[in-house]
């Protein structure tokens, strides 16, 4: 005769199930908070440099229209035109609301740049500080409409010497009108620079 030997062979309880069941969407709901906290810093990360660019790039500008004045004199008259024309802003004076795009010039004829008069405006409103993107460049002019905002900020030390201040935030954030409300937490960057009087043309 056979005898058939049955062994009882113990399975998962119903508690081992929950508790594995528990661990494993405790882990994975760490792991998708991880995830989302670094993405999360990554595209602060993100803007914040495309921030800072935008910023330099402000000052840069400024410098540009200073140099491009310094060209267009010539050796009998090296103060004409003024290093500072085409700045809205007076000699001596300050002003915190100002702005400034690569595309505020033109070319002429003759193939010199001309720019508009001015080239820096000043006393503008705050939504005229929105960027807006136009064929992969930032202006103040037409385009789509981005999260960051750009403000000049112009000061002269003296008749000869001009602070220049860029700052650039975003997410909605209106720039601040001074370095020291300026921070990456507040999610704010700038750039600053002193532009000079002197220098002559050819």
């Amino acid at each position: 005769m056979i005898k058939f030997d049955y062994k009882k062979n113990k399975g998962f309880s119903i508690g081992e199930v929950i508790l594995s069941v528990f661990i494993l969407g405790v882990t994975m709901l760490t792991i998708l908070s991880l995830y989302s906290q670094g993405l999360r810093s990554f595209q602060d990360e993100r803007d914040s440099v495309i921030a800072a660019m935008l910023a330099q790039e402000g000052v840069e500008l400024a410098r540009n229209i200073r140099d491009n004045n310094w060209a267009k004199r010539d050796a009998v008259d090296d103060t004409d035109p003024g290093a500072f024309d085409l700045f809205d802003v007076s000699s001596g004076g300050a002003e915190n609301d100002c702005r400034v795009s690569y595309d505020s010039y033109t070319i002429n004829a003759d193939n010199e740049i001309e720019y508009d008069n001015p080239a820096i405006s000043c006393d503008v409103a705050s939504s005229d500080y929105v960027l807006n993107i136009s064929g992969n460049f930032y202006t103040h002019r037409s385009g789509t409409p981005t999260k960051f905002r750009r403000k000049l900020v112009l000061d002269y030390l003296d008749i000869e010497n001009l602070i220049v201040k860029s700052f650039v935030s975003w997410d909605n954030a209106n720039p601040p009108d001074n370095i020291s409300e300026c921070t990456v937490e507040s999610k704010c960057v700038f750039s600053q620079t002193t532009l000079t009087e002197w220098g002559t043309g050819t």
